[in-house]
């Protein structure tokens, strides 16, 4: 049988073969797999990083303060009084070391003596905390440290103040400074070791009375330099010192301001000229008086800034600025007095016996971290109304340059 083309046609052709080029299939079409389109990865929006504020540089501070219009910004407990303070801040607040808060306050609550702390969270508002423990009932005149690192003895806090029982030395003893007074603490309360300081006889802080320096009412400032020797004095750079202490020499009248440096915090040995700080000319607002509880900022090597009280009849009667090269010799503001009891401020207001004294100037280039005004400079003092002069309140200020 002769096939024709068909049954090659079948042959070729035959369902369980591929068929070959030409051939009908008799299979339905392979369906041409769907490829997914591609998607995308969901990609999240972008967040700017979270940038911190820019903090403005600090300015040198003005001489010149903006007082706050709603002074005094602590009253004490009545009946006490709230005078000589020295207030620090510190941005962890204090912890572990005693009460919690970013500003202290260490102050004279009586002139009989006696010192107390306030608390505050922003420097303005304050609330009495605690009158201190382990000093002489008739301290005054303090200056407070607070180092972290426990001044190198594992105390945080450090004072010195005046034993307001003296002004002279012990003429059988001439090397004790029984006028002054140191101590250290955990807490900022509760002092331990409080002892008198020493002075070195070859350079002696005060000298016999009578003299411009026979007599001392206690500290002014004290600055401490973390890498200074503990054992040895560097007669020949001060501020190399461990400690340097602006302190009140007087007559018996005539108050001025004398330095001397410290090794240790309680030994100390005089330094630089006689008199850093003197009294101005006999028609001069500080005729008498430009002296006690100063306040020293060390803005650089040779840049330094101090707020200091003065008078002609008592060193309350107002406040005065000086600038110095090398902390020793200063020339005072043409400006001064930059407050005085007769600025007109009802508070501490009225001529004599009105207080407007005791400066004190904390600087933070952090502008104090969101804890109160963000200002470089705040400045707090002490005034009264000549009406009530023993009404003793504490006042608050800002710098124009801050």
């Amino acid at each position: 049988m002769t096939n024709s083309g068909s049954g090659n046609w079948f042959f070729r052709c035959l369902p369980f073969h591929l068929p070959p080029k030409g051939c009908p299939s008799i299979f339905p079409p392979t369906p041409t797999p769907t490829i997914p389109p591609t998607i995308p990865p969901t990609i999240p929006p972008t967040i700017p990083p979270t940038i911190p504020p820019t903090i403005p540089p600090c300015g040198l501070p003005d001489c010149r303060w903006n007082e706050d219009p709603n002074n005094p910004v602590y009253n004490p407990p009545s009946p006490e009084k709230a005078f000589y303070q020295t207030v620090r801040y510190d941005v962890m607040g204090f912890g572990p070391y005693g009460p919690s808060t970013f500003y202290k306050m260490w102050y004279d609550f009586a002139s009989e003596g006696g010192i107390a702390l306030a608390l505050s969270p922003d420097g303005k508002n304050w609330s009495f905390n605690s009158n201190m423990s382990g000093l002489v009932s008739a301290a005054r005149h303090s200056r407070v440290l607070f180092d972290r690192g426990g001044f190198g003895v594992g105390t945080p806090y450090k004072i010195w103040y005046w034993d307001s029982t003296f002004t002279t030395v012990d003429p059988i003893a001439p090397t004790v400074l029984r006028m002054m007074r140191t101590a250290s603490s955990v807490d900022g309360i509760n002092w331990i070791g409080d002892n008198v300081l020493m002075q070195d006889s070859g350079a002696p802080l005060i000298t016999t009375p009578g003299n411009f320096d026979g007599a001392s009412t206690g500290p002014g400032d004290v600055l401490y330099n973390p890498f200074g020797s503990m054992t040895t004095i560097d007669v020949v750079n001060p501020f190399n010192n461990r400690f340097v202490m602006y302190y009140n020499i007087n007559n018996g009248f005539v108050e001025q301001l004398a330095f001397a440096v410290s090794a240790d915090g309680v030994i100390w040995t005089r330094s630089g000229p006689p008199v850093v700080l003197s009294t101005g000319l006999p028609t001069d607002w500080d005729a008498n008086k430009a002296t006690i509880h100063v306040s020293v900022l060390r803005l650089s090597v040779n840049q330094f800034i101090m707020w200091y009280s003065g008078g002609v009849a008592a060193s309350s009667e107002g406040i005065g600025c000086a600038s110095s090269t090398d902390g020793l010799v200063w020339t005072k503001f043409s400006g001064n007095p930059i407050f005085s009891i007769y600025d007109g401020v009802a508070w501490r207001d009225g001529g004599p016996p009105a207080r407007t004294y005791t400066p004190w100037v904390l600087f933070d280039p952090l502008r104090f971290s969101g804890h109160g005004d963000s200002v470089c400079y705040k400045f707090w003092l002490a005034g009264s109304p000549a009406s009530d002069p023993d009404d003793l309140n504490i006042g608050y200020a800002t710098n124009p340059n801050g």
